[in-house]
């Protein structure tokens, strides 16, 4: 779908809530009501020493949408995403990002459609700062943030929920029917106030239009089903968020062996009224087949970052924050970001 006809659809939702919220307007139990969704993520960055050269300003995010509740218990969204890639050529690439509706009602949470998964979402809300950098898994390429299908959740008592998924696996940039599902499954564990830990895995089954290509040195190879487990902790409050992950991918690509994973510790404090102070330390190693004679991932080695967050007004946000990368077969990098998120 190109992006004339994202947009036409967009606004052909946006006009059609629009009359179904004024034919309510006499509704004295509920009011169906809308809201727009805006939201940028702008940087600037530039390098030091080996990446001296390296600078200039990006946009990672551009969101725009709409929400509108039809009822007490549901509602739907339609979200563009108009930079969340770029071409060969270097052009922002336009995506539909959200097409869903979402129940809940007793406890449940049933999301239909082109919608957010559950994988990582919780570390997002304990790392606080996605405008900044993403989570763990989705900054490694672990797993996508969207995808086609569906999600369940469910909150017996405040001390325990559950979540399950059946999704088409590929993400939101690759919307398109096959024989390959991703089956998932989380349990989240309050034990004490403000304390959560949490355990996820899925299975994403093999499908040969999906396979990892082979390098050139490996002329075969065993196919498995992709599975993926993530173990989380994490404590918020008012003043501090603070949170420990450790993620694995195994048969990456669905290619036997082929496995790679990583721990993710990070914090974030508030020191003023307008001002957080974060840090984050990541690590990332990976595993390979027998007969791959050289290392497969780009992101194995080691990412340090410390910043601060200065927030002006309701909508703004802005952090300074330094940098080091150090990959594993490369010589380390040193950055200095300044990320600004504007968030309507």
């Amino acid at each position: 779908m190109n992006i004339q006809k994202q947009i036409h659809l967009l606004f052909i939702l946006i006009l059609t809530l629009g009359v179904f919220n004024i034919q309510a307007q006499d509704s004295t139990e509920f009011k169906p009501s809308g809201k727009p969704i805006l939201r940028g993520f702008i940087n600037y960055n530039t390098g030091f020493g080996e990446v001296n050269d390296k600078r200039g300003f990006d946009i990672e995010r551009a969101f725009l949408g709409y929400e509108y509740n039809f009822a007490k218990n549901f509602s739907a969204r339609v979200v563009i995403d108009g930079a969340s890639g770029k071409s060969s050529s270097g052009a922002l690439e336009v995506y539909l990002r959200n097409v869903l509706v979402t129940w809940k009602d007793k406890g449940f949470t049933v999301n239909l459609g082109l919608t957010g998964l559950m994988q990582y979402s919780l570390q997002e809300k304990y790392w606080m700062h996605r405008y900044i950098l993403r989570s763990f898994q989705d900054e490694y390429r672990m797993a996508p943030s969207v995808d086609m299908g569906t999600t369940i959740s469910y909150t017996f008592n405040p001390y325990i929920s559950a979540d399950i998924s059946l999704t088409n696996g590929e993400g939101y940039k690759k919307v398109k029917q096959d024989n390959s599902m991703r089956y998932a499954a989380g349990i989240s564990v309050y034990p004490i106030k403000n304390l959560l830990l949490r355990v996820y895995a899925d299975i994403y089954n093999d499908d040969g239009n999906q396979r990892d290509a082979l390098p050139d040195e490996a002329s075969e190879a065993n196919y498995k089903d992709q599975q993926t487990l993530a173990l989380f902790v994490g404590y918020q409050d008012k003043n501090v968020s603070i949170g420990a992950e450790y993620n694995k991918v195994y048969n990456k690509g669905f290619i036997d062996k082929k496995d790679y994973f990583g721990y993710s510790f990070y914090s974030s404090v508030k020191v003023a009224p307008k001002w957080r102070a974060f840090g984050r330390y990541d690590l990332m190693d990976s595993t390979r087949p027998d007969n791959f004679t050289s290392p497969w991932n780009k992101y194995d080695g080691q990412f340090f970052m410390i910043g601060a967050e200065f927030q002006p007004f309701k909508h703004v946000k802005i952090a300074p924050n330094f940098r080091n990368i150090n990959r594993d077969r490369e010589k380390s990098e040193q950055y200095l970001f300044l990320n600004l998120e504007i968030n309507l």
